[in-house]
């Protein structure tokens, strides 16, 4: 899931870096020149968003907010900076300040979809769900919006939290309509499946998954649910055993061993 929408981070890589650089020849005479160099500002701002989103994950959040704060004085008008910094404030537990820029964001950028999308993942954190709903909702109807099916996801999560397994059933099913091909969707959907008895399912959706993604602690675990579920006790050992043995460290072997699920 995408919360703040796509960074790709390049490490030291991006650390070192200030910005694109372009070099423009200038005529300094009939048949002289020199090279100018121009730093591209929006460019660079980008760049210190990524930055800074890199040190925020590493819990760097004073380093962050330099770089935030450096981003905007590149580019003012920097949305993705804007769109971080509520990130950031939202993060450190600044919790004025991110209600404060997320309204600015919502009343000056109302046709970016990541702005309602992040709002949304906020105030679900803050147990306001109905407004969480609003923010996703909003953001899905954007018409050149098109992480819909994360969104749907991020909806269907806020439920599960709050306690919906039903309406997290209907989001997930919305976002598995846009992409039918989200591992996460489809073992989050069934997961939702095994919450309500509704094992056939569960054992759909485990089925797709595996033609999508790779055997892990998480199917197999989902596995054994399943097939305990239908009374099939022998075959759910048998996926426990496996569990232990390659992933003897993994939560789902530990709540296994412990019969804790």
């Amino acid at each position: 899931m995408k919360i703040i929408g796509t960074f790709l981070l390049t490490a030291a890589a991006a650390l070192l870096s200030s910005g694109c650089v372009r070099e423009n020849l200038v005529m300094d005479g009939k048949d002289t020149y020199h090279v100018e160099k121009e730093v591209d500002r929006a460019k660079a701002a980008q760049n210190r968003v990524k930055i800074a989103l890199r040190l925020l994950e590493d819990g760097q959040a004073t380093l962050s907010k330099e770089n935030l704060q450096k981003a905007l004085e590149l580019d003012p008008d920097c949305f993705d900076a804007k769109l971080a910094f509520a990130w950031y404030y939202q993060t450190v537990g600044e919790l004025d300040n991110a209600y404060r820029v997320y309204g600015e964001l919502t009343a000056n950028y109302a046709d970016q979809g990541d702005v309602f999308n992040n709002y949304g993942i906020f105030l679900c954190g803050q147990g306001r769900y109905t407004d969480a709903y609003s923010m996703y909702e909003r953001a899905v109807v954007i018409p050149k919006y098109t992480r819909v099916a994360e969104t749907y996801v991020n909806a269907a999560r806020c439920a599960y939290k709050q306690g919906d397994d039903r309406r997290a059933i209907d989001y997930v099913d919305r976002s598995l309509k846009y992409n039918s091909n989200n591992p996460y969707a489809l073992g989050f959907r069934a997961e939702l499946a095994l919450a309500v008895g509704d094992i056939q399912t569960a054992r759909m959706m485990m089925n797709r998954y595996s033609h999508v993604a790779d055997e892990n602690a998480f199917t197999l675990f989902t596995k054994l649910r399943i097939e305990e579920g239908t009374g099939n006790t022998q075959q759910a050992k048998i996926y426990g055993q496996e569990l232990v043995t390659r992933y003897p460290n993994s939560p789902e072997a530990k709540k296994y061993m412990s019969n804790n699920y």
